[in-house]
């Protein structure tokens, strides 16, 4: 245990901050990947160990960003990382609304459209990164993300809002 741990660990580390780019989650999905390695024993040494390990780490970290729990820390993030350039209060007030509303609304997409969404514009994941999480072809993510927007600009225009993304 401690030998796969100490083969593997860092690399596995690596590969799920890529996916969910925070190091304290990136370990956490990694001590369940062993966890799991160890309890389960479900390896039918088909591939090596660790391309076993690799895409039980990928599947973990596809569930995390999948989370709803994660999908609202990432907006709440987005939002406190924009800059407020107004300088009036009665701007800030309109903007938090403007933005609420924008985050309601992604959050109001269908799942495939919402998570393709939040990975390419609040994780700024490539669509061909995001087709690989999602285990789909390139071309299905760029109609996703196409439909998306357009399903967000339809909700956002019934609002008189519009997003810099759409």
């Amino acid at each position: 245990m401690r030998e796969l741990m100490r083969l593997y660990g860092d690399y596995l580390t690596r590969l799920a901050y890529v996916y969910v780019k925070n190091w304290s989650n990136a370990e956490d999905i990694v001590q369940d990947v062993f966890i799991k390695y160890f309890s389960a024993q479900q390896y039918r040494g088909e591939a090596s160990v660790k391309t076993y390990l690799a895409k039980m780490t990928i599947h973990k970290s596809c569930d995390h960003l999948r989370s709803v729990k994660n999908r609202l820390r990432i907006l709440e993030n987005f939002w406190k990382s924009k800059k407020d350039t107004m300088p009036s209060s009665e701007q800030q007030t309109l903007k938090k609304l403007e933005q609420h509303a924008i985050a309601k609304a992604v959050l109001a997409l269908p799942i495939k459209y919402r998570e393709v969404i939040v990975l390419f514009y609040y994780e700024e994941l490539t669509s061909l990164e995001i087709a690989t999480l999602l285990d789909t072809s390139e071309n299905t993510i760029k109609t996703r993300l196409r439909r998306g927007r357009q399903l967000l600009k339809t909700s956002l225009s019934e609002l008189n809002l519009r997003g810099d993304f759409l």
